[in-house]
């Protein structure tokens, strides 16, 4: 067959559409991308601030109101010791671990008061993390115990919220350092059951008398620590962060061993009298 047979045997008609038709063909519509959502402003994003950079708050000064001297726990640590064998403690692990939590929660016997007076905000930041998500957050808070305590404490252990006043009222006093209105409300009903709300009406007494301290004190360690536990059982229960844990078991120990020598030299005492008492009675 010749070519020109060949060709007159197509259907040119039909060919001449399919290149039109893809020489033609529209383009594909694509439907445009959404936009991207606008960003959600956090709590630490002024709403005029450019995205990233943190609203630092400003915070007033508040002057603390005058309170009565704090007293010196360190000159009160028999007194301690006779409360809680008269209160029902007598064995000497139990007396020792009280007296080892007691140790550091007053800075090693010196302060009956919480100190809330931080210069470094990157302190403020480490001990409070649950309430500063950053240093610069803290920075207000520097110099600024009142505010601090009242911040640290809001809405914890029976506390209002922060404007309440709460924290920084039933911040950590006495012997053991008894935290938030609600022990301060079950001390008091327990040691005091015809005056229930003494420690709410007078928080202060918890750091300016001795002998209320030491009662709230053992009271807090028989109802939430008990008798028979390790150094490290307590600190978890005084102290659930288990800050300065080291420090505590080692207080613990040198508070054991000194009742150890005391009682060794009273007993080795004893035993002397004892014997002259016997060689009188023969001569």
């Amino acid at each position: 067959m010749k070519i020109r047979e060949v060709i007159s045997e197509i259907a040119l008609p039909d060919i001449g559409g399919a290149i039109y038709d893809y020489f033609h063909k529209p383009a594909a519509i694509t439907a445009p991308a959404p936009a991207a959502p606008p960003p959600v402003p956090t709590t630490l994003q002024a709403k005029n601030q450019p995205a990233g950079k943190l609203q630092i708050p400003q915070v007033p000064k508040i002057q603390a109101k005058p309170e009565p001297a704090p007293f010196n726990p360190g000159a009160y640590k028999d007194l301690l010791v006779r409360v809680a064998k008269k209160m029902g403690i007598h064995n000497v692990n139990d007396i020792a671990n009280l007296l080892g939590q007691v140790h550091v929660e007053t800075g090693g016997w010196k302060d009956a008061t919480e100190n809330f007076n931080y210069s470094d905000p990157v302190r403020i930041y480490k001990v409070f993390t649950s309430n500063f998500p950053s240093p610069e957050m803290a920075q207000a808070y520097v110099g600024n115990p009142v505010a601090l305590a009242n911040k640290a404490l809001a809405n914890k252990n029976g506390n209002g919220d922060e404007h309440s006043g709460d924290g920084w009222a039933y911040r950590g006093r006495g012997f053991i350092h008894l935290t938030g209105k609600e022990l301060y409300a079950k001390a008091g009903a327990a040691l005091h059951p015809n005056n229930p709300s003494i420690y709410l009406q007078n928080p202060t007494l918890l750091s300016s008398n001795p002998e209320e301290s030491a009662k709230a004190a053992v009271w807090y360690f028989k109802s939430k620590v008990g008798k028979g536990k390790s150094a490290k059982q307590a600190t978890q229960v005084v102290n659930p962060a288990g800050l300065k844990s080291s420090e505590r078991n080692k207080a613990t120990l040198a508070a054991r061993q000194q009742m150890q020598q005391q009682q060794a030299a009273a007993k080795k005492g004893t035993t002397k009298v004892a014997a002259v008492q016997k060689k009188t009675r023969k001569t």
